[in-house]
């Protein structure tokens, strides 16, 4: 059965909701909760590490289950003057809640206090964030692109398999013909994508289907790291953020090393970080989102941990992909309903604002209003 033409069973507590998903748009993705950014959001044209959310939000999770005014589900992004600016774009001013789920400091500075206030933290990526922000020493460590065994499974790539490959910085303005000069590498493999699954899909067949990777782009080792396959930092004189770098190399027990070229990576990967390389497990990192997670979701990532040796996966994730509270209509409605519900709350608030001005008088008679609502 299509989940995402399955109708409610009558007796279902979602029984009113819509009982089919809207059409998919060209991009292949369901509309995501506009509270979710990530960068250049909209846009045509995709770095693939930055556009993850939307197969993971697709794929592995439900609706929020902690309110926020912006959830981030990925990148390098905790940076005080980020947070008020996102804030500040989202709602024209400078206060409310954005929830990181397992993001990273952009650098070493600590964020400033009223930064600090706005946010919520969900797991970070690596132990240097976590240091940093002054988190607890058992916080979930884990960048969510390692969950990608748990969204996709990989087929063969005509393009890479049995190649190596080079991934540059999507800034890099080098041509083709001089990554490979420099690299020794059999294929380039850009970042940018087409705003589509298909797309998004096909660049982690090719990374998955590498021999190996030697990336400047982060996503491309986290994602070369989450399928297994032998990779190597890139240092081609456009190194992004060494921080970012240092912060996921410790979360997976390793240091931040950088090589010139794929022999030297080979090098490198064999001699010291095969024998170094230490996964988080996938369950922690998918248990403590912002978002519940879908129970299948939970399954595979258990299974992938190796807490749920006897079980037939793949048939109790299908069993829980049939649930009515599963399927993409009740998802979709459920959005709908809180994204209406907050809408009503907020025009609520102006409507206040309005009549008694921003004072004491705004806050008793906000006070009032939500007292006999409630």
């Amino acid at each position: 059965m299509n989940p995402s033409s399955a109708r409610l069973p009558r007796d279902s507590i979602f029984r009113g909701l819509r009982p089919t998903a809207p059409p998919l748009p060209p991009s292949g993705f369901r509309e995501l909760d506009a509270r979710v950014h990530y960068f250049v959001r909209g846009a045509a044209v995709q770095n693939f590490g930055d556009y993850l959310p939307e197969l993971l939000v697709q794929a592995l999770l439900q609706q929020p289950r902690v309110e926020a005014d912006i959830y981030r589900l990925i990148g390098s992004v905790i940076e005080s003057s980020w947070i008020l600016r996102d804030l500040r774009h989202t709602l024209g001013v400078a206060h409310g809640t954005i929830a990181f789920w397992c993001c990273g400091m952009r650098n070493e500075r600590p964020l400033r206090a009223k930064a600090a206030s706005l946010c919520s933290f969900f797991g970070v990526r690596g132990p240097r964030t976590r240091d940093r922000l002054g988190l607890a020493a058992d916080t979930v460590l884990g960048d969510p692109g390692l969950l990608a065994p748990l969204f996709h499974r990989p087929a063969p790539s005509p393009a890479t398999s049995g190649r190596t490959i080079c991934i540059p910085h999507i800034h890099d303005p080098k041509t083709d013909a001089e990554l490979l000069d420099i690299s020794g590498a059999d294929v380039v493999v850009r970042p940018q994508i087409a705003a589509t699954e298909a797309a998004l899909r096909d660049i982690l067949d090719k990374i998955a289907g590498a021999d190996f990777v030697l990336t400047a782009s982060l996503h491309g080792a986290i994602i070369a790291c989450a399928y297994g396959r032998p990779f190597a930092f890139w240092d081609n004189g456009h190194v992004d953020i060494v921080f970012k770098w240092q912060d996921f190399a410790e979360s997976v027990n390793l240091t931040a090393q950088f090589v010139k070229t794929v022999r030297d990576g080979v090098g490198l990967h064999r001699d010291v970080q095969a024998s170094r390389l230490r996964l988080p497990p996938l369950t922690p990192i998918l248990d403590v989102c912002p978002f519940a997670a879908r129970p299948s979701a939970l399954a595979r990532a258990l299974a992938h941990d190796g807490r749920l040796d006897g079980v037939d996966v793949d048939t109790l994730a299908r069993a829980f992909d049939s649930l009515a509270s599963s399927q993409p209509a009740a998802i979709d409605q459920l959005r709908r309903l809180s994204a209406k519900h907050r809408a009503l709350h907020a025009g609520l608030g102006r409507a206040i604002h309005r009549q008694a001005g921003s004072g004491v008088e705004a806050v008793k008679l906000f006070l009032r209003t939500m007292l006999r609502l409630s």
